[in-house]
This record gives C-alpha cells, sequence and structure tokens, in this order.
C-alpha cells in the first residue's frame, strides 16, 4: 500500500503546482512542465496535477509524453470535459482517431452543449471517413456556438457538405467562413472547385503544403491501404516497358511524398533527387534512405534553379493533379531537361474539349487533347498514352491516364 503523503510534502507539491500554474499562463512552457512533475512527484496520483502536466506537455509538442498522464487524469476525473478533451488532443496529435472519437464522446456526455468538443469530434469522424455523422455534429457545433462559431468549423461544414455531394450547401458554408475571418483566397478555391469551370489559375501553395504536411504520418496506410492507390506501381511498369535496358544518370521524383515511386525508380538511378511541397512529406521520404538529395520546394521553382544539372528522367505520379494549369511546368521542364531526356506522369481524366477542370474533389482534370498540345509546342513526343484506374474513389476506380513522354 502506497505511504501518503507527508504535509509538508503536499504544501511543496500545491506550491510547485501554483508556479507551474503561473508559467504555464505565461507560456514558459518548458518551466511549467518541470514545477508540474514537481508536484507529481511529491503528491503522485493527483488528478490535477497529472491534468496539467498532460496539458502542458500537449503544448511541447509530446503528445506521446502526455498521453498517459491525461488517461490517469480522464479515469480520476470521468466527468471533467476538459481532461477528456485533452486527452482527445493527445490521441487526435497520435493519429489515434478511434480512440480520440471515444474520448470526445466522453467528452461531450459530461458537456453535452460544448460546441468545440462538437466540432473536434466532428473533425475527428471526418478522419474516420463517416461522414454523415460528422456533417451532423459540424452543424450542431455551429447551431451551438451561434455568432461564436470559429471560421474554420464552417469551413469543415463546408468540405463536408462538398464531399457528400450537397454543392448549394457547401457554397453558403464557404461565403460564411469567408465573411468569419477564414483565408479568402482559399475560400475562393474552393468556391471555384464547386462551378465546374475551365481552370485558369494554380492552388494556393499553402493549401496543397498544408494537406500533404497532415497527412504524412499515414499517408501510405491511407492512400495504398485503404483509397488503394496503384498509380506508382503501374506508371513504373510502363516507364520500365517503354526504357527497358536504360539506367538513368540523374532523375527526379517530383512530388516525392513518403517514397513511393523512390522505391521503385532507385535501382535504375545513378543519382536521384525528390522534392515535395510538404516538408512532413520529405521528413517521411528522408527514412526510405533511398534518396540521393531531397527537399522541400516548389516543382517550377526547383526546376528552374540556376545552375541546375538537367535531368534525364522526370516522374510526377499524382502531382498535376494538384498543380493545375501546366504551361508553365512544362517551360520549366524544358529548362531542366535534355534531348532524349524522359517524363512519367499521371493525371485524373478529362473529357475531350475540357482542357483542365478544377473537380469538387479540389483536384484537377486534364483532358487528352490538352496534353498532346503541350508535349508538342514544349518539344516532347508521347511514347505511351494509358488510359488505367489510379486508385478507389468512394467505392469506385478513378479514371487515369498515364503518360511516357521522350524529349525530342
Amino acid at each position: 500500500m502506497d505511504t501518503p503523503p507527508s504535509a509538508e510534502a503536499l504544501t511543496q507539491a500545491r506550491e510547485a503546482f501554483t508556479e507551474g500554474a503561473a508559467h504555464f499562463e505565461a507560456r514558459r512552457l518548458a518551466q511549467a512542465e518541470q514545477c508540474f512533475a514537481r508536484a507529481l512527484a511529491l503528491a503522485p496520483g493527483r488528478p490535477s496535477v497529472l491534468l496539467n502536466l498532460g496539458v502542458v506537455r500537449l503544448h511541447l509538442g509530446r503528445a506521446e509524453d502526455a498521453l498517459p498522464c491525461l488517461q490517469a487524469a480522464t479515469q480520476a476525473l470521468p466527468d471533467d470535459v476538459m481532461a477528456w478533451r485533452a486527452l482527445a488532443g493527445a490521441c487526435r496529435t497520435l493519429q489515434r482517431w478511434d480512440e480520440a472519437c471515444t474520448a470526445l464522446q466522453a467528452a461531450l456526455r459530461c458537456g453535452p452543449q460544448d460546441p468545440v468538443a462538437m466540432a473536434e469530434l466532428a473533425a475527428t469522424l471526418a478522419r474516420l471517413q463517416r461522414q454523415p455523422e460528422a456533417l451532423a455534429w459540424a452543424q450542431r457545433a455551429l447551431q451551438a456556438a451561434g455568432a461564436d462559431a470559429a471560421a474554420d468549423w464552417w469551413v469543415l461544414q463546408g468540405d463536408l457538405q462538398r464531399e457528400l455531394g450537397q454543392g448549394d450547401a457547401a457554397r453558403d458554408s464557404y461565403r460564411r467562413a469567408r465573411d468569419a475571418g477564414a483565408d479568402p483566397v482559399l475560400m475562393d478555391f474552393y468556391l471555384s472547385a464547386l462551378e465546374n469551370a475551365a481552370a485558369t489559375t494554380t492552388p494556393p501553395a499553402d493549401y496543397v503544403r498544408a494537406l500533404f504536411d497532415d497527412y504524412a504520418a499515414d499517408f501510405e496506410q491511407h492512400l495504398v491501404g485503404t483509397l488503394q492507390y496503384q498509380g506508382h506501381e503501374t506508371l513504373m511498369r510502363l516507364l520500365a516497358e517503354a526504357t527497358p535496358a536504360q539506367r538513368f544518370a540523374r532523375a527526379l521524383d517530383a512530388g516525392c511524398g513518403t517514397g513511393l515511386c523512390g522505391r521503385l525508380l532507385r535501382a535504375r538511378c545513378d543519382h536521384l533527387t525528390g522534392i515535395d511541397l510538404a516538408p512532413a512529406m520529405v521528413e517521411q521520404a528522408q527514412r526510405t534512405q533511398v534518396y540521393d538529395r531531397l527537399a522541400a520546394d516548389d516543382l517550377c521553382t526547383h526546376l528552374l534553379t540556376p545552375g541546375l544539372l538537367p535531368y534525364d528522367l522526370v516522374v510526377a505520379a499524382d502531382v498535376f493533379i494538384y498543380v493545375g494549369p501546366l504551361e508553365a511546368v512544362f517551360q520549366a521542364l524544358h529548362r531542366a531537361t535534355q534531348p532524349g531526356s524522359w517524363l512519367a506522369f499521371t493525371v485524373e481524366a478529362g473529357a475531350r474539349g475540357t482542357g483542365v477542370r478544377l473537380l469538387p474533389s479540389l483536384r484537377y482534370s486534364h483532358s487528352a487533347d490538352l496534353l498532346h498540345g503541350l508535349a508538342e509546342r514544349h518539344g516532347w513526343t508521347v511514347v505511351r498514352q494509358v488510359s488505367a484506374p489510379i486508385r478507389v474513389h468512394e467505392g469506385t476506380p478513378l479514371p487515369g491516364e498515364y503518360w511516357i513522354l521522350q524529349r525530342l
């Protein structure tokens, strides 16, 4: 049986806790953690100390360390909304979506009118691909918050409505998000995706970067496992068929992601560079140890780097669908390659004559006649053009096109 702390130890624990609270209020997080840890050592198991220590570790970006404190806090404080929300935050950071969902449901049993918990539950359910439930909770959060609703909640509702095919409702949500302070450029991009019009501009770079940074940790599991992505394997097979005996001196894996193509390319390349707009993706790719060089960079910016040695292979698997108009890309490719160089890429198939379209999925489609025109204008010949699925979208194979080009 544990010996209870002495009166002196309790006094010292209270003093350490009070000092920690003051540090936390002043955003001196490292000092706050030290004080709360000292308080816990003096008075083990105190729920308030466990909760505050867990919260400060969460703020320090150490969700793994925060988790056991917050789990113990919720066991000791089963009716504390903030404890459950903090535990959910740690689980969300660690990509433990089912556990986060359970914690938020517990928070809402304690505080059924808490709009923050409702909105967080909606976002968590969305990550679990439970969109109808997520939308219902997003709507409840907005109703409960009223005029105090965060702009991000309107964006979340709009995203869910768009994904569920509720175009008119999504437009209204994005407009209300913009009125509430959301990024107007991003909201205009979302609204454009619902208009089914020809696309003339590229997406906001911050949007693409944030999208893939957010998914970096569970990207492969979701893309290859859940969405049955096959684009990298099909593209590399077609490239191998078109260049059966060729070895590449300098190759670029554009939009390298976590290294799906890089692993298949490595054996055929003397030097392999990977670039991606999202730093978190580059960090994941680094762990594969298949690249000679990696950088978080924009494709055109990289291709136009002064003094860049020419590539004899550029691969862009599922990259152009997040770029949109490609004239600038092909101009940059001409600068960064040489006669005889190869280009392998995928696109989502667009109907003839449609050019570039921004789809409700927030991805772009490209028509074959557009791509043939780009290739001809910029000195490339089409060696292979194959129509085949890229992945599964809402239970249906997503039509794609695989292109193998060689520069004249």
